[in-house]
């Protein structure tokens, strides 16, 4: 089948699946059965509507509701059956009564999850969720490869952002542009998240002063958003010419980066200038300090201490009373993965991706941020992003 697909490399699908196998049988659970494309795509290489079963001991199978010839030619699961009833899942299975089954708990509709207990008398479903968010906080070469194609997207257009941007532009249609410019230039769409009730509109998170007032959402600033069902992102009102901020995911092969950066439509006031050095010194302390079995809630720490230390810290991460409480996440094939850059981290590990973005928000008066995505490797930390940390236009 002719195609413009990415395809994940078999055997990046047989590790993966070797190293669940070993959890399971830690854990003593007779196997793992997944239902979100997120998983299903990690295990399998193709994100179709079914499940993936992958027993403890014997070979993985593939259950898929339509298009079976779609996953014979892309799977990485040579077994593939066609699921007509999810009431039919555990006879096609095979499994038994009184099986120990890893299962998406923080995932799955409680309704769907009493569906599953009530097919099989006897059937126990114990929480995987935390384990599979932390075997793929461990990114592979190939992955990291991924999310630097997807960062290096979206650094072409911060270019063509400074390229575009004007005064009477709103900040939504300035995203709707940078979007356009995304999707014709590489970006493969859609932006998955963890998080319960959580949605993107755009790729591109366009900021400006004017809706910096309004802050919902769980970010240093939201923004007002088109509606009040979503009040959150970019908005109707005008860039206008003092400095904003894209804040802009990249998605190759579903493998997401997170890059904010700075614009001034003029030359930037020496207060202006100097919060930006300081974030800009923040960003060369990360570069230098996150490393495999590095302390992470040291890390946060120390980079509170030096926010503090350059006299930005009452508008860092948000204003007093409103600010975040974390520094930077893991990203991968959703927005918002482990490991957490906060008070709490735990120890920064080899593979790990993190966002990290330092933001100076005065609510209504200025934004400025510098976001970038780093691996963490087995020297030190490698930046994906590589665009300016901020442009004048």
């Amino acid at each position: 089948m002719d195609s413009s697909y990415s395809i994940v490399p078999k055997s990046e699908i047989e590790h993966r699946l070797a190293r669940v196998k070993e959890v399971l049988s830690t854990l003593d659970l007779s196997g793992l059965l997944l239902f979100s494309n997120v998983e299903m795509f990690y295990y399998s290489g193709i994100g179709l509507e079914g499940a993936v079963y992958i027993p403890q001991d014997g070979e993985p199978i593939h259950l898929v509701k339509r298009n079976k010839k779609l996953a014979k030619e892309y799977s990485s699961i040579p077994n593939i059956i066609h699921l007509d009833r999810l009431s039919q899942i555990y006879s096609i299975l095979n499994i038994s009564t009184e099986a120990k089954l890893g299962v998406e708990l923080d995932f799955l509709p409680f309704s769907y999850v009493k569906y599953l207990e009530s097919l099989k008398e006897g059937i126990i479903l114990e929480n995987f969720s935390s384990r599979l968010r932390l075997l793929r906080a461990l990114k592979s070469q190939f992955e990291i490869s991924q999310i630097e194609k997807a960062a290096n997207v979206v650094d072409r257009s911060f270019e063509h952002c400074a390229e575009i941007a004007a005064p009477e532009m709103t900040e939504i249609e300035l995203a709707a542009k940078l979007d356009k410019w995304l999707l014709d230039n590489g970006h493969h769409g859609y932006i998955t998240t963890h998080a319960f009730n959580s949605a993107l509109l755009n790729f591109s998170y366009v900021i400006s002063k004017s809706s910096s007032t309004l802050n919902i959402h769980f970010t240093p600033i939201s923004g007002w958003g088109l509606s009040l069902k979503y009040p959150y992102g970019p908005s109707k009102k005008k860039i206008g010419t003092s400095p904003f901020f894209v804040d802009t995911c990249g998605n190759h092969n579903g493998y997401i980066s997170d890059t904010t950066r700075t614009f001034s439509l003029g030359r930037l006031d020496t207060e202006t200038k100097n919060q930006i050095d300081a974030l800009q010194q923040i960003k060369h302390y990360l570069k230098k300090n996150l490393r495999p079995s590095v302390s992470l809630g040291e890390v946060y720490a120390n980079v509170m201490s030096l926010a503090k230390e350059l006299g930005i810290s009452n508008n860092f991460m948000g204003e007093n009373g409103d600010k975040v409480k974390f520094l930077g996440h893991g990203v991968g094939l959703e927005l918002d993965e482990l490991p957490i850059l906060y008070a709490k981290g735990n120890q920064a590990e080899k593979g790990n991706v993190l966002a990290c973005e330092p933001k100076f928000i005065e609510k209504g008066q200025k934004v400025l941020g510098i976001e970038d995505t780093y691996a963490i490797t087995k020297s030190g930390v490698k930046l994906l992003s590589h665009s300016p940390d901020y442009f004048q236009i």
